[in-house]
C-alpha cells in the first residue's frame, strides 16, 4: 500500500509501460547527443532479428528502435538538406 507498485494489469500492459518507458529514454539521449554537438536519427521498423543477433540478445528480447549517430555534413547526405520555415510549424498561443 504505501510502495508505487503495479496492480491489476496484464503482461502485455507492463511490456506497452516498458516500450513507452525506452522511447522516453531514447529522446533523452538524442537531445543530450546533440547538446554535444551530435545528430541522431531514429529508425523504427529495422531488421530487429539481425540486431538482436549481432548484439548476441535472446530471440525473445525485444527492439525499441535503433538510433544512429554522427556528425552531420554542411551538404547533408544527399544534396541540400529542405527545412520546412519555422514560421509555417510554430505557433504562439
Amino acid at each position: 500500500m504505501f510502495r508505487p507498485t503495479m496492480r491489476q494489469v496484464t503482461s502485455s500492459d507492463t511490456r506497452i509501460v516498458a516500450h513507452k518507458s525506452a522511447g522516453l529514454a531514447a529522446q533523452n539521449f538524442m537531445l543530450s547527443m546533440s547538446g554535444i554537438g551530435y545528430d541522431t536519427c531514429p529508425m523504427e521498423g529495422s531488421d530487429t532479428l539481425m540486431v538482436k543477433n549481432i548484439l548476441n540478445l535472446p530471440y525473445n528480447s525485444e527492439i525499441n528502435m535503433v538510433i544512429g549517430c554522427g556528425i552531420r555534413t554542411k551538404e547533408g547526405i544527399y544534396g541540400d538538406q529542405l527545412r520546412v520555415p519555422f514560421k509555417d510549424v510554430y505557433r504562439y498561443i
